[in-house]
């Protein structure tokens, strides 16, 4: 089982406030809609916060400039609205509220740059379905894939419609 959590990122700002817009949507051809206790064709909640929170680690790697990532540590809050369902495109909108350690300088090592606070607000067609708040824990990219940080880095770049050039 591979499961790929954000389509596409739409729109990023990493070097001002943090924010991130992405969008996923859950064809019905997945294995996990199949021979569950769930209504037919709805999205497990596991799996939109597993959404929520591959999209804040693409803006954390990207604020960070490519050097840490974040990993769900802790959820404050999570509220869920209505279900998300098959065919569904789940438009995922987080914004960093708090962050640890100086990351506008390149000097600090990966591995000082601590936690974050993100908040997340989940829609489909406008509506709200989800809301989280997230705390995440900064890694060093290099910790968590070694030698293959530069293959994910050049995966988040395609998902940002950047491969050729980071933002």
């Amino acid at each position: 089982m591979h499961y790929k959590f954000v389509d596409r990122i739409l729109e990023i700002d990493a070097h001002g406030s943090g924010t991130i817009t992405a969008c996923k949507t859950f064809p019905r051809t997945e294995d996990y809609f199949d021979g569950t206790f769930r209504r037919e064709g709805e999205v497990p909640a596991s799996l939109v916060l597993e959404t929520v929170a591959s999209a804040s680690s693409f803006l954390l790697i990207v604020q960070s400039r490519y050097r840490t990532m974040g990993l769900l540590l802790k959820l404050a809050r999570a509220s869920f609205l209505r279900p998300v369902l098959a065919g569904d495109r789940l438009v995922i909108q987080s914004r960093i509220v708090a962050i640890q350690g100086d990351w506008t300088d390149p000097r600090v090592a990966p591995q000082d740059l601590g936690m974050a606070e993100i908040h997340t607000r989940g829609t489909v067609e406008d509506v709200l379905v989800a809301e989280a708040e997230a705390l995440y824990l900064c890694v060093p990219m290099v910790w968590v894939f070694g030698a293959r940080k530069e293959e994910v880095v050049t995966g988040a770049l395609e998902l940002l419609g950047c491969a050729d050039a980071r933002p």
